[in-house]
């Protein structure tokens, strides 16, 4: 297990050094507590016909942090998936976060379609307790002008600690308009965290985003 981690990094570190990935997206927002960005690749590689082929490399790296004196927030997540025909894939992923690395390995959907995207995984923990990580990002940018389009996007992240029963359920919501690659609008971050006795957070604010 430890040699597939290592050559899962040792990809990942290639793809970045090659250059055959790019930044998708940078979000900046500002909420009533914090604030952060998010920056996201998400990139098909081409295959040796110069089309895009089935393996789909994702990055995305979040900082956040209060308007006091505590510690800033860091999380990055990198994957690499082989996707079929269908939209299901095997994907592997590895999250850094302020305490460490973790691996994980499952299965993806992707599915587009014109101004609609959606794409998740189902994925477990390889080293921890076996944690269970179910993503999804639904995003849906219809044109309301020549030039404006509406910006929708909604995340769902539940993480499941088998364990213990510990769950934590975070969602985050985005809403406004875009004008060619500038969007802009309101957003909102909820998060649940528990098991028997629930505790719940929420960040309220808007958001600045840039498409590459």
């Amino acid at each position: 297990m430890r040699s597939g981690i290592q050559l899962l990094i040792l990809t990942l570190v290639v793809l970045l050094w090659n250059g055959t990935t790019r930044a998708q997206s940078v979000e900046t927002y500002v909420g009533h507590q914090r604030a952060g960005i998010d920056l996201m690749w998400y990139k098909f590689l081409q295959n040796r016909s110069g089309q895009p082929g089935p393996i789909l490399f994702f990055s995305r790296t979040r900082a956040s942090a209060t308007y006091e004196k505590a510690p800033t927030a860091f999380g990055t997540t990198n994957a690499i998936s082989y996707n079929f025909p269908n939209g299901v894939g095997i994907v592997g992923v590895g999250s850094f976060v302020n305490n460490g690395f973790v691996p994980k390995a499952g299965v993806q959907l992707v599915r587009s379609k014109g101004d609609f995207l959606f794409f998740g995984w189902l994925v477990a923990d390889l080293v921890e307790k076996g944690n269970l990580d179910l993503f999804g990002l639904l995003r849906y940018q219809p044109h309301l002008t020549a030039n404006w389009r509406l910006f929708a996007q909604l995340e769902l992240f539940p993480v499941y600690q088998p364990s213990s029963g510990y769950w934590s359920l975070t969602k985050r919501i985005r809403l406004g308009a875009k004008w060619h690659q500038w969007a802009a609008g309101w957003m909102t971050d909820l998060n649940q965290s528990g098991n028997q006795e629930w505790t719940t957070s929420h960040l309220v604010g808007g958001f600045l985003r840039y498409d590459f």
